[in-house]
């Protein structure tokens, strides 16, 4: 393994459950004595593969710059398996992939297996929204681009099960993903190649239906117990701060709401008014006519690091990490009065109790 500061990705295998699995790992940079960085795992979406989402999103040097290892999975045959294994490969298991993932990058002494931070796009999205929904993975943060998570995986687990902040980046000319929710829009070549792949990973009729983007954000302020049925845990209305971002000259409209409450972790909501389905601040990979434009300001690898120093500065008690060069803050650091360190490989904080007949939490 070769890769240092970032300028490189290298190619690794693992096996799991008999399956052999494939990875790119960009490693950043560590001084003697210095903590393991921590780890950041970022999906791809369907068709593409780990290689193609360290070029799509920069994360491969922005990254370890910012002093996060950065690990780009491949899924296989370009896809992800929430519901089950595809029937050419029963034994496949892509959560226990990314939890094996962890541990063996932290093997290689390039990361920790906590805090792990866990970012997808498209169906990559989708995916690591059930994850963590799911408890399957110790995250810490979770960031989402153009994609919300599966009906079928909300119906199942309504409330997630892990507390950890989330943002979601979703725009509302998205002509795969509907913003409000619904079955998933499949058109002409692109879309009858999207369903084929989907199909022959084991989607089954009824099963390309999608949550909203509102409701999947207010699912994480009840989760981190900001909220219960709109409503906060101290009684009071659960309303989000909205913020209007500023535009640039013929680029997309913005609008921020953050549900946050204090001691909580925030649920976020990023809406690009008129957006398509990329990687904000990316390329504009395929015409606007068919994918919907890219806001080009919005950087959403900025975001995505931005939250990831926070949380892991709130998590091990810094104050910041260490950065190569600063992006725009979003939200201050609150430090804890005594932080609390567990051992590596366990989750940041329990997960919420099983939800009771209401759909609803205790808190924790």
């Amino acid at each position: 393994m070769g890769a240092r500061g970032g300028s490189e990705l290298d190619r690794g295998e693992i096996e799991v459950a008999g399956v052999r699995r494939s990875y790119w790992l960009a490693r950043a940079p560590r001084r003697e004595g210095q903590l393991a960085p921590p780890l950041l795992i970022a999906l791809h979406g369907s068709g593409m593969d780990g290689r193609g989402m360290a070029w799509f999103t920069g994360l491969a040097k922005r990254g370890p710059a910012a002093g996060i290892t950065t690990v780009f999975p491949d899924g296989w045959k370009g896809a992800w398996h929430p519901l089950r294994p595809p029937d050419g490969e029963p034994e496949l298991d892509d959560a226990r992939f990314l939890a094996d993932l962890a541990n063996h990058v932290e093997g290689l002494g390039a990361a920790r297996s906590w805090p792990v931070f866990l970012t997808g796009i498209s169906q990559g999205a989708r995916y690591a929204e059930h994850i963590a929904r799911n408890g399957l993975l110790p995250v810490t943060g979770l960031f989402l681009v153009a994609g919300t998570t599966l009906a079928a995986s909300r119906r199942t687990t309504p409330v997630p099960q892990l507390r950890a902040s989330m943002i979601l980046i979703m725009g509302t000319g998205d002509p795969t993903s509907p913003f409000d929710g619904g079955r998933l829009t499949r058109r002409g070549f692109t879309g009858h190649m999207l369903k084929r792949r989907a199909v022959k990973h084991g989607e089954q009729p009824g099963e390309d239906l999608v949550a909203g983007a509102e409701e999947v954000v207010a699912d994480w302020a009840v989760g981190n117990g900001i909220s219960v049925g709109g409503i906060t845990v101290t009684g009071s209305i659960a309303r989000p701060v909205i913020e209007e971002l500023p535009t640039a000259p013929g680029d997309l409209p913005v609008t921020k709401k953050t549900w946050t409450r204090p001691g909580c972790h925030p649920a976020t909501l990023y809406r690009v008014d008129g957006g398509g389905h990329g990687w904000p601040g990316g390329p504009q990979f395929m015409p606007s006519r068919v994918i919907g434009p890219i806001p080009k300001q919005l950087d959403a690898t900025g975001l995505l690091l931005d939250m990831a120093e926070r949380e892991m500065a709130l998590a091990l008690g810094y104050q910041t990490l260490e950065r190569a060069a600063p992006s725009p803050r979003t939200e201050p650091v609150i430090p804890l009065a005594k932080p609390v360190v567990p051992p590596q490989g366990s989750p940041p904080w329990p997960p919420a109790e099983k939800p009771d007949e209401a759909g609803q939490t205790a808190g924790w």
